[in-house]
Formats: structure tokens, sequence, C-alpha cells
């Protein structure tokens, strides 16, 4: 598996930076402040620790205007992760399509 497969799937390991992907799925672009209100139970520290895993690994684009930090989804490693999913489970995404057919599902 490549480092940047291995480093995206790092970054999906923890669930606060799922969220953060999810998030950024929904509002294209966001400030710090902005996401982290959305975890008051998460330091503004501890959220600019997981941007910036996400960051190292494609997933997210820092953009600085002024003072401010802004995030978007980047140009990101899903791909990665993606084929490495369709390659390990191809034969069961075959086995199924073939069952399927065969049922006349």
């Amino acid at each position: 598996m490549p480092d940047s497969t291995k480093m995206a799937f790092s970054a999906m390991a923890d669930s606060t930076r799922r969220s953060i992907l999810q998030i950024l799925s929904k509002d294209s672009e966001l400030a710090v402040n902005a996401l982290a209100e959305h975890f008051p139970d998460v330091t503004r520290a501890a959220i600019s620790s997981h941007l910036r895993v996400l960051r190292d690994a494609d997933m997210v684009v820092e953009q600085r205007r002024g003072q401010f930090r802004y995030y978007s989804l980047g140009p990101n490693r899903a791909d990665d992760v993606l084929q490495f999913l369709r390659d390990v489970y191809q034969n069961d995404v075959n086995t199924l399509a073939g069952n399927t057919e065969r049922d006349g599902s």
C-alpha cells in the first residue's frame, strides 16, 4: 500500500477527523473557528491538530486570508482509498453481482 494511502487511512481513523471531512463536504469552506463550533467538547488546539493531520494527508486544503485560516476538502487521497477498497473487495463485488444476476434480482 502506498504511503499516501496509509496516510489517508490514518487520517480517517479518528472520528473527529471523519466528522470534519463530513462537515466540509456540506460547507465547501470554513474558518477554523467555524469548524470548532461544531465540536463544543474539543479544544480549538485539538481541532487545529486534527486539521494538520488532514492537511498532511492532502485531504483538506488550507488558505490563509489575513489572520484567519480557511479549510476546504483537498484534491484528496479519497481516490487512493477508494481504489484500495475496490482492489481488496473486487472479488466480493463480482460475486455479489453474479449472485444477483442468477437470482433474477
